[in-house]
């Protein structure tokens, strides 16, 4: 599925409340309007319901820190239905200060925006702490089989 033309992104609650206001401030007209779950009253929803609901408000793309998301099969059924591209931070981002988390974002942010802009839609990326534009790792992608195991999953990178 080709990406929208008006990309809708969410950032899960996870990631700290101020950062999506952070990045609606720093963004550019006409680039992404960035939305919390909690701003849209599903802070403390499942994965597996947050997914589908995100879908049917119009959201394009959820960025959060649970790497766990994909792990169940009905949470990747839901993932695959909803068509959401995820990009999920790998576990090391939980490592750091909410500081360096912040900073770890804005440096990646062009890149996963250009990523989820060039589609295809409904894929799954890893983003690791490192600051290193080739190790995004796509984790999986919505038209896959699947079984959790990323160590088979095809591996891209963003266009720069």
């Amino acid at each position: 599925m080709a990406p929208p033309r008006d990309l809708r992104i969410c950032l899960d609650e996870s990631m700290g409340r101020p950062l999506a206001g952070m990045l609606n401030l720093a963004r550019a007209p006409g680039h992404p309007h960035i939305r919390d779950t909690r701003d849209m009253n599903l802070g403390g929803t499942s994965d597996k319901v947050l997914m589908i609901e995100l879908a049917n408000q119009g959201v394009h793309v959820l960025v959060a820190k649970d790497t766990r998301m994909l792990a169940a099969s009905v949470r990747r059924d839901a993932w695959r239905s909803s068509g959401l591209t995820l990009f999920l931070l790998d576990g090391t981002w939980g490592n750091v200060s909410l500081f360096e988390q912040a900073r770890g974002v804005f440096w990646w942010w062009p890149h996963l925006v250009a990523q989820a802009q060039a589609g295809p839609q409904g894929s799954a990326w890893t983003v690791p702490l490192t600051q290193n534009v080739a190790k995004l790792r796509r984790t999986l992608a919505a038209a896959q089989a699947g079984t959790g195991n990323t160590a088979d999953a095809p591996t891209s990178q963003p266009e720069r």
